[in-house]
């Protein structure tokens, strides 16, 4: 596929309502919600220089780990939502539903992220 069917695949895609929409809500979400993540914890961070990165009901805090770990978390589902959105744009031009479910679909796991960041904000503070 050459670069200027792709261009013409992802202008069609934005012009979607729905994929332009869901893409600035999801945006915009990550962006506030990672931002108020790491105002809570990198002070926390700095404070002990270790925070937890993984709790389980059953085993209790299981992966401990320096504080500048913290930044992945976020960088990382930025990074889930860029790629996932691309995948979506190019195949726009192909299968629209298919687009369109993984706009959604990024949408519900940006939800389970936050949710999971709240959790991981309550084990540390």
């Amino acid at each position: 596929m050459a670069l200027a069917e792709i261009k013409l695949s992802a202008k069609r895609a934005w012009q979607n309502a729905f994929i332009r929409w869901n893409l600035i809500g999801d945006l915009l979400v990550v962006i506030f919600a990672g931002s108020f993540f790491l105002w809570r914890l990198i002070p926390e961070g700095l404070r002990s220089d270790v925070l937890v990165m993984h709790y389980n009901i059953f085993l209790g805090i299981d992966n401990v780990q320096t504080w500048w770990w913290i930044i992945l978390v976020p960088v990382a589902m930025l990074g889930v939502l860029i790629l996932n959105y691309l995948l979506a744009f190019y195949l726009f031009r192909f299968d629209a539903l298919a687009a369109k479910t993984l706009a959604g679909l990024t949408s519900v796991l940006i939800a389970v992220w936050c949710v999971s960041s709240f959790f991981l904000m309550l084990v540390n503070i």
